[in-house]
C-alpha cells in the first residue's frame, strides 16, 4: 500500500509543479501585455500631442517646416523610443510562449 501511494504523492507533485510553471509563465506573459499596453497608450497619448502642436502652429499661421520645432523633435524621439519599446515588449511575449 505505502508504494501505492508513494507513486500517488509522486504524480499529483508532479502535476502540480508543471501547473506552478505553466501558471507563472502565463502571469510573466500578462505583465509583459500589461506593459505593453501602457506603453501603446503612451505611444496615442505622444501622437496627439504631435497633433496638438502642430494644429497650434497652423492655427497661429506659422507655416515654415514643423520639423525644426524643438517640441516636436523631442515627441518624435520619445514616439520612437516607445515604438521599440512596444517591439521589445513583443518579441518578449514571443520568446515566453516559445
Amino acid at each position: 500500500m505505502s508504494l501505492r501511494w508513494d507513486k500517488i504523492k509522486k504524480s499529483i507533485k508532479g502535476e502540480l509543479s508543471d501547473a506552478a510553471a505553466t501558471t507563472n509563465k502565463y502571469m510573466k506573459i500578462g505583465k509583459v501585455k500589461l506593459d505593453m499596453a501602457n506603453s501603446t497608450h503612451s505611444l496615442n497619448d505622444v501622437f496627439k500631442e504631435i497633433g496638438m502642436e502642430v494644429y497650434g502652429e497652423l492655427a497661429n499661421h506659422q507655416y515654415g517646416d514643423i520639423r525644426k520645432n524643438v517640441k516636436i523633435k523631442n515627441l518624435i524621439e520619445k514616439v520612437d523610443q516607445l515604438k521599440q519599446s512596444i517591439k521589445e515588449e513583443a518579441e518578449k511575449i514571443d520568446h515566453l510562449k516559445s
